[in-house]
């Protein structure tokens, strides 16, 4: 795994109206960036600031704890979070954004559905004059005051690389795509290109297909690549969703000969790796980020300066390294 360290990374409808108030005092910067809002929260300054989310879709589980990690850092600075669900629906999400303006929230939390489709809210957010932070995802327009996450690229060209090493540098490989026109289907499809089939001549890319970030379409779709394909050597899959119903294709088929990796590192693919099932995933520190977002929302709020980009390490797992990050 040594090759692996060290990399630095990059209408509507309300599903939770969170009013959330604490004691906890915040100590800081969790990624070490410009702006400490700690001592400027809503509870130091006396006021309860009001921010709003417009999340991707909380059916996914690593944008559910997105979501909650917000709902805890919130609740350490006496913010009101209201979180929306666009049900990775870009117009959905587009309503979502007009219902938080007319609402006169404090500052905007925007987790984009697309990276295109979902530009039109940052002009609009921008126009009102209220400070935008854009986390795990981000848009095409970049009028956004912050934005907090990862680079995308970066995860696939992780995930390359693990390949590589697994395959010795040759196989015929099948992706599983994300949403189209996402940022990061387009960005880790980008990085995987670059680090493994570029780099690797004799690694081939026999198909690909988006299975919409789901684990139920994602084992469909592998299920007809396995009789497609019997010679299959691996599946990489753009997030851990998809990749867990790779793997439950795989393994039903009694396929023991194909390797299976995702990103995210969400519970149940630590697990799979854990057990030897599932070979890899690439975890993408999704509670620091969650937190970070609200925190810098906090800072913009009360005129604090802060980096464009704010980047949080991703980490590549395999059996070498899973049991310091599953705790099941």
């Amino acid at each position: 795994m040594g090759k692996f360290k060290g990399w630095k990374w990059m209408g509507a409808l309300l599903l939770t109206t969170a009013v959330l108030s604490g004691c906890g005092n915040d100590k800081g910067s969790e990624s070490g960036a410009s702006g400490s809002p700690g001592a400027a929260s809503g509870e130091a300054s006396g006021k309860t600031y009001k921010i709003g989310v417009a999340a991707q879709g909380l059916s996914h589980e690593f944008i559910k704890s997105l979501v909650e990690s917000m709902q805890e850092k919130a609740k350490e600075l006496n913010v009101e979070l209201l979180v929306m669900d666009s049900q990775d629906k870009i117009e959905e999400q587009l309503n979502q954004v007009d219902t938080l303006i007319s609402q006169k929230v404090d500052a905007i939390i925007l987790n984009a559905v697309d990276m295109v489709g979902s530009s039109p809210a940052v002009d609009k957010i921008k126009e009102a004059k209220i400070p935008l932070v854009e986390a795990i995802t981000y848009t095409k327009n970049e009028n956004y005051d912050v934005f907090v996450g990862t680079d995308p690229e970066q995860s696939g060209v992780m995930m390359g690389e693990i390949l590589a090493d697994k395959l010795g540098g040759k196989g015929k490989v099948a992706l599983l795509q994300g949403q189209i026109g996402h940022s990061a289907e387009i960005t880790r499809g980008a990085g995987l290109q670059k680090s493994l089939f570029d780099k690797y001549p004799d690694t081939k890319l026999v198909t690909e297909q988006t299975a919409n970030w789901n684990r139920d379409e994602a084992m469909r779709i592998t299920e007809d690549w396995l009789q497609r394909f019997p010679d299959l050597n691996a599946i990489a899959a753009q997030n851990d969703e998809m990749a867990m119903g790779a793997l439950q294709a795989v393994e039903a088929a009694g396929r023991k000969d194909i390797l299976v990796v995702g990103i995210d590192g969400i519970a149940d693919a630590l697990k799979g790796v854990k057990e030897g099932r599932m070979t890899a995933t690439v975890l993408d520190d999704v509670t620091t980020e969650g937190k970070r977002a609200v925190e810098v929302a906090v800072g913009l709020i009360n005129n604090e300066k802060f980096e464009k980009k704010e980047l949080v390490d991703y980490v590549p797992i395999t059996q070498d390294n899973v049991d310091e990050y599953y705790k099941g």
